[in-house]
Formats: structure tokens, sequence, C-alpha cells
């Protein structure tokens, strides 16, 4: 293993272009060892059109990893934004995003949440993709979602998505965003797979633009712990 670097590593030449499934260059692809979680609730991410082709995005494979998830696009032109999910009278939707006085999600705030939707509901929740910027607006234009309680996740292990920069210290990539979400609803031994997934892309990544000197997760990162909620 090998430990991050402030400095730059050699200069690398694309290798066999990028796997269209994970974004790594086809040599490095880990397609094959993604893994699949269940979640109680429903998970939405709704992303920005400028993320769709990007290999960088990680909204994309969190969909793919979670079981029940779905991706939505916003910001095209045609056809309209889709609503129907939002318009089902067995989900109630919660928008995961830190807008001013959004509650914390802890156990009190969960168990309110599951109480409000009753027996016959299951909880859901949108998870936005796209840039900070991009996440502010669409919080406040996507429309049905923008009319959604917003909910803020607690703080969490450190961003190790370096593979872009972060320009608000609340920001995580959206797959982080979705790991520590899983680990509040279901614990962390059923996000730990996520995560290990992530710091094996995340890092790979990272070699690739020459901020790593190995492939390989730095030891670090092993150490970060998942957040869950208290008794």
């Amino acid at each position: 293993m090998s430990e991050p670097s402030t400095e730059r590593g050699p200069v690398r030449k694309k290798r066999g272009g990028r796997c269209e499934g994970c974004g790594l260059h086809l040599h490095l692809c880990l397609c094959a060892e993604f893994p699949k979680v269940r979640m109680a609730a429903k998970l939405m991410v709704v992303q920005h059109i400028g993320e769709r082709f990007k290999p960088t995005n990680t909204g994309r494979l969190l969909a793919r990893m979670v079981n029940d998830a779905s991706l939505t696009f916003f910001g095209m032109r045609e056809p309209p934004f889709d609503t129907t999910a939002f318009e089902q009278s067995d989900v109630v939707w919660h928008n995961i995003f830190p807008r001013d006085g959004a509650p914390v999600l802890n156990a009190a705030q969960l168990a309110a949440m599951q109480t409000e939707a009753g027996e016959d509901r299951r909880l859901g929740f949108v998870v936005l993709d796209g840039t900070w910027h991009q996440c502010s607006r669409m919080s406040r234009r996507v429309p049905k979602v923008k009319d959604l309680p917003c909910i803020a996740l607690p703080d969490g292990p450190p961003s190790r998505w370096g593979v872009r920069t972060q320009h608000d210290v609340r920001g995580l990539s959206t797959f982080e965003a979705g790991i520590r979400l899983v680990s509040l609803l279901e614990g962390p031994e059923v996000a730990k797979p996520l995560q290990t997934i992530f710091h094996e892309i995340a890092a790979r990544l990272l070699f690739m633009k020459g901020k790593l000197r190995q492939p390989e997760v730095p030891a670090q990162w092993r150490t970060d712990v998942l957040p869950e909620l208290a008794g």
C-alpha cells in the first residue's frame, strides 16, 4: 500500500481507453467486483444532465449497487423531468441535502419519519448528483423534489474523492453520501462493501491522474469509521 503524497506521481499514458461501467482504464476495471446491498428505504439519484457522460461521476455507480435504486436526469429540454415516482402514495420522500435549517438524520429524526410514514408506506430518499452549485440549484428547482423536506447527513469520514475539487467543506461525492445514508439506515456492516469498493475506485482513479503512485487503497483510508444511529 502507499500513502497519499503531495507530490504528483509520474505521468502515465492512457492505456486501452476507459471502461464504460466504472470509468477506470480497462486494465483497472472493477465492474466484476461491484457489490449489491439491500436497503429497506427507496433510493433515487437525481442526476444533473451535465454529469451523465462524465467518467468521474459516482451517482450512476451508487444506483447500480443499491437494490431498488433508480437514476433519473434533470436539466434536459426534452423530455421533461419525470415526477411519476413522487406521485405514488406508497413512499414518503425526503431530500438528502444540507439546506439551512435541515434537521440532521439521527435516531429520533428517523423514528419520527417512520411514524409519519406509517406501516403501509416506506421511506424514500433523494440524493442529488452534480457539483455543489448544481445540487444547490436542483434542490430549489427540480419539480416535486424542491417541495420535499430536506434532511442533512451527520458528520463522517472525510471525502476520499480527490479526483474532483470540493468547494464546500460539507461536500461529498454522491457515492459517499449514499454510503453514509446506507450506514445510518441499515448499519455499518451493510454499508461496508460499498465503502470498500468506493475506496478501490477512488484509489485507482487517483493513480490514473498521477495523484497516487500505486493503484492501491492508502492505509489511512482503511481506518475510516462509518456513522451509525445510536440505539
